[in-house]
């Protein structure tokens, strides 16, 4: 790590094999593109200090305004760094928004620090049903019974052998996508077996096309849901979802919400020795990240 790379969180990137390609500044904020190792692309925001890197979507709306109309949907955050931030709900859907520095947008994103902290998972675990209610971390042998997370909705790919991993994902998202493709190697060779679980995350940006792209992924087979999304067939249900499509929607994103999940894609696995994982995000190294899944 360079000198400043414990209080520069755009130099952090770079300690992390990033490739940074600074763009035009926008409302305030430093904007840049960060390509990592394995093909992700992160689009990112950082205050002129650096000291923190906010990755995710400028809405260009004020601010006051988004936060007039959240109005008793919305529980503001403590600031970090002097950015104000909101957590928005809006039934099963939920998002966390922050203030440009010069108020006239937004930003739908995570925050991380220089140190690669998620300091938008600790301003939220004090928001009233944004704290886990579900155990996932038990040496139970029926933990996911216990948890709830039996009552996901969703579609396996692999073989029944090989570890399994719940994978949430928003069918509109990008980054689950990216991590789908890059995952799909080792899910062939049988290393791995994935539960993807549809949500709706995206409607803000998407104007709904996320709602409608998860009841339509909700509404075929359980064994051809995620092939149908991987191969873009989710069109075919599209205007003609199954009847119970939009409760097991609903649940998937009661039970996301529950797990603070902030953003797609998320995983969770069991170890053999019981305890939980969890990677928030597209996996950086997938044989270390298959790896752990496998112990």
């Amino acid at each position: 790590m360079d000198g400043h790379g414990d209080t520069d969180a755009i130099a952090h990137l770079g300690t992390r094999g990033a490739t940074v390609e600074m763009q035009a500044n926008l409302h305030g904020f430093e904007t840049g593109i960060a390509h990592m190792r394995g093909g992700e692309v992160l689009v990112f925001f950082a205050p002129t200090d650096h000291k923190v890197v906010l990755s995710g979507t400028l809405i260009p709306v004020p601010y006051d305004t988004l936060r007039h109309y959240a109005d008793g949907r919305a529980h503001d955050l403590v600031p970090s760094h002097g950015i104000r931030g909101m957590f928005v709900q809006a039934g099963n859907r939920f998002q966390v928004v922050y203030a440009t520095p010069d108020g006239q947008a937004a930003v739908a994103a995570r925050m991380w620090d220089a140190t690669g902290k998620d300091l938008t998972k600790t301003q939220i675990k004090d928001i009233p049903g944004a704290v886990p209610t579900i155990t996932v971390s038990s040496s139970s042998s029926d933990t996911h019974s216990q948890s709830g997370l039996t009552d996901l909705s969703g579609g396996s790919l692999g073989a029944p052998s090989a570890p399994e991993v719940l994978m949430f994902i928003d069918p509109q998202c990008i980054y689950s996508i990216r991590a789908m493709r890059a995952l799909q190697p080792a899910i062939s060779a049988g290393k791995l077996r994935l539960k993807v679980i549809p949500l709706a995350l995206l409607d803000y940006e998407d104007h709904g096309a996320s709602t409608i792209n998860a009841k339509s992924m909700l509404s075929f087979p359980e064994g051809e849901m995620a092939e149908a999304w991987i191969t873009g067939r989710l069109g075919e249900k599209a205007s003609t979802p199954s009847a119970d499509s939009p409760q097991k929607l609903a649940r998937n994103g009661e039970i996301a919400r529950q797990l603070a999940l902030a953003g797609t894609p998320t995983f969770i696995w069991r170890h053999r020795n019981g305890e939980t994982g969890r990677l928030d995000g597209v996996p950086r190294d997938v044989e270390a990240f298959v790896g752990s899944v496998a112990q």
